[in-house]
This record gives structure tokens, C-alpha cells and sequence, in this order.
């Protein structure tokens, strides 16, 4: 048996690490040790430990990583980290798992990261190589250096991965789990979506989803306000994730819900989804529309810098963090027959959906002698 170590922070991750847990579940083979911390313990974030649970996942421990009241600011955020990394080197002696399974760019995957890496646990890392904004990109490149074994979504970030000095036998592109989440969830009629949310889904609608960006942190607020004002003046629906707790979100948070918008902290899988098929496009700056949207054939409007870089699909319009602009690509999104016929052609960089079952088949097999080691691969 190998004993697999996973920590989920926030709905971004989870929706990620989802349909790998369910193959590692299934598989006799392994053992999961599942940490929840973050906003995923948080009310006011929607509470995602209660989704994860439900999901019939084991939760080992929950870390709380926030503390309420404290200022809204980097320097808070880098307080949570190593508050996270301090608990989950207790929790890894405990464990003593053969493997820590961490991914993409996010604070307590990089904690447990480091710390795995410092007590010479072998780390695989979903999800390197990828170019974006942000502190982020800083965040994911250093999770490559630290672990060991490798899982980019795209051959382009495996190529950056080898030029980092990784060594090539230890990378498998998989694609983006996501996107197993989007192929395999069962369809839920639309109308019982409508009543949950309470929207009719036969006027165009737009999914909003946009975070602060923590190196522009201080224009975050007025960045979502040009969104949000953008949205009222086009007269299309609209429906909104709230942000994630980086750096500047309180006001933003406040803001959207003064602004007459369909708001929720966050929403059940299986809502989720069906609520994603159903939208005409995604608006904001979430990774979630250069990943998954190619996979729906809809149109993304991606504003501003945060996901700079990042390989993406012709469906996806780039816009800077202005309101004109931002009204012209919501025209373009939703009222462009042309385009949007377009758009239903084109495929997607990050794979068709089986990620998951590529991932955990690795993890089976990997020899583990000797990969602690690393060394620099010219």
C-alpha cells in the first residue's frame, strides 16, 4: 500500500483533487490522509469541508489557517502560510505518508510542499509549469523545485519544467483534472438548478468569477467595481462565485453584495456544473476559464493580468481591467452568433478528462527509491 497526504485550502483546489480522490478511494492500494484548512472551514466562504464531506471523503484533520479580524493584506496571508506549515509538520509525523500529493499554486499546497520536501517526503506536483500573474507563478515554480514528481497539464509546461532543470522521467502530462470534474458529473435537469439558485437560465446569463490580484492588490477593489458596473450596463444576468480570501477581498466582497447581483459563497459540485453548462460565458480572471470553458464550447472574458501567460484556447478574450472594454467582450461573448458558433469548434490544450485516472496509475507505479535526491538536469 502507499499512504497518499492531501491538503485542500479552498474550492479551486478541491474541484481539482476531487476526481483523484475518488481513484485513489476505489483503490485498495492506497491510503488517503485528507487535511481540509483554509476557507474551506470558513462560514463566509460557504464552508467547503461540508461539500467535501458530503462527497463520502474521510477528513483525518481540519487546520484552521485564518484567523477572523485581521488586517486584509499580504503580510496576513504570509501569517497564514506559516501558521499552516507549522501544523503540517505535526501532522506529517503523524501520517508518515509515502507520498504528499500537492498541486498548482496555492498557499497550503505550498506549505505542505516544503515541509514534505524538508522531511524527505517524496512530493508529486500537479499542475507546474504553467505561466500566469500574480504571486502565483512565484508560488508554483517554487513547488516544482521542491518535489519530485511531476504533472503538468500541457507538453508546453513540461518543456518549461525540463529548461527549470526537472528531470524528464519524472514528468507525465495529464491534463488538468478539472476538467475529469466538468466530463463526468451527472447532468441535473435545468430547471432543478433554476430553483436552486432561483434564476431562469433561459435569459443570457454570465458566471462571474474574479479574485484579487495579490501583486495589484491595492486596485483590486476598483478592478471587480469596472466589472461589476460593466455587467449592470449590459442588461445580461449574472450569476457570482465570491472571491477567494487573497489579499483585498473584503471589500470586494462587500461591494458585490450592495450590487444587486446573485451571489454565493460557494456551491455544491453537482450545482456547480450543471450551473457552468448552462451559462452563455464566464467572466473574471479565474483559471477555471482558460481550463475548463474550451470544454464547455462557451465563450471566457478574461480580465486583466492574472492569468497572464497561460496557454489558453480561442475562446477565451483578454480585456484589461477597463469598462468599455470589458462591455465590448461581453457583446462580442454573448450576442457574436458567429463567434460563438466558433467557439463551439475549438478544443481544449488541457486535455478531455482523464487526468485522474493517469495521476493515480503514476502514483501506483513510480519506483520511490532514490527521488528524494534531486539534482539539476541540464
Amino acid at each position: 500500500m502507499r499512504k497518499i497526504f492531501i491538503v485542500i485550502e479552498r474550492r479551486a483546489d478541491y474541484s481539482r483533487f476531487r476526481p483523484i480522490i475518488q481513484k485513489l478511494k476505489s483503490d485498495p492500494f492506497f491510503e488517503i490522509h485528507l487535511v481540509v484548512t483554509g476557507i474551506c472551514l470558513i462560514e463566509t466562504h460557504g464552508k467547503d469541508v461540508n461539500y467535501i464531506r458530503n462527497d463520502g471523503f474521510f477528513i483525518n484533520a481540519e487546520i484552521p489557517m485564518f484567523e477572523t479580524n485581521k488586517k486584509d493584506t499580504g503580510a496576513e496571508m504570509v501569517r497564514s502560510m506559516s501558521r499552516i506549515m507549522f501544523a503540517l509538520v505535526d501532522e506529517l509525523e503523524k501520517a508518515k505518508p509515502d507520498i504528499v500529493l500537492s498541486g498548482f499554486d496555492i498557499g497550503a499546497n505550498f506549505a505542505v510542499t516544503v515541509a514534505a520536501a524538508h522531511m524527505n517526503i517524496p512530493v508529486a506536483h500537479i499542475q507546474g509549469g504553467e505561466v500566469t500573474g500574480s504571486i502565483d507563478e512565484s508560488l508554483r515554480h517554487a513547488m516544482t523545485k521542491f518535489a519530485h514528481i511531476h504533472f503538468p497539464a500541457t507538453e508546453l509546461s513540461k518543456q518549461r519544467l525540463i529548461r527549470m532543470g526537472e528531470n524528464m522521467n519524472h514528468i507525465f502530462v495529464v491534463g488538468c483534472p478539472s476538467i475529469d470534474v466538468l466530463v463526468n458529473t451527472p447532468f441535473i435537469e435545468r430547471t432543478v438548478v433554476e430553483n436552486y439558485l432561483k434564476i431562469d437560465l433561459s435569459l443570457p446569463t454570465l458566471l462571474m468569477i474574479q479574485h484579487p490580484v495579490t501583486t495589484e492588490y491595492l486596485d483590486s477593489f476598483d478592478q471587480i467595481k469596472k466589472t461589476v458596473e460593466a455587467i449592470n450596463e449590459s442588461n445580461v444576468q449574472c450569476v457570482v462565485l465570491l472571491p477567494n480570501n487573497d489579499a483585498g477581498h473584503v471589500n470586494i466582497i462587500e461591494y458585490i453584495k450592495a450590487n444587486n447581483l446573485k451571489w454565493f459563497p460557494s456551491l455544491p459540485t453537482e450545482i456547480f456544473i450543471n450551473l457552468y453548462r448552462n451559462v452563455d460565458a464566464l467572466i473574471g480572471n479565474s483559471s477555471s476559464g482558460i481550463h475548463e470553458t474550451p470544454t464547455l464550447k462557451i465563450p471566457a472574458i478574461n480580465i486583466g493580468s492574472r492569468q497572464q501567460g497561460r496557454e489558453r484556447a480561442e475562446n477565451v478574450i483578454d480585456v484589461p481591467n477597463n469598462k468599455e472594454k470589458i462591455s465590448e467582450a461581453i457583446k462580442k461573448a454573448i450576442f457574436d452568433v458567429d463567434f460563438r458558433e466558433y467557439v463551439k469548434t475549438i478544443e481544449n490544450p488541457y486535455g478531455n478528462g482523464n487526468s485522474a485516472e493517469q495521476i493515480v496509475s503514476v502514483l501506483k507505479e513510480i519506483p520511490l527509491k532514490g527521488i528524494i535526491q534531486k539534482i539539476f538536469h541540464d
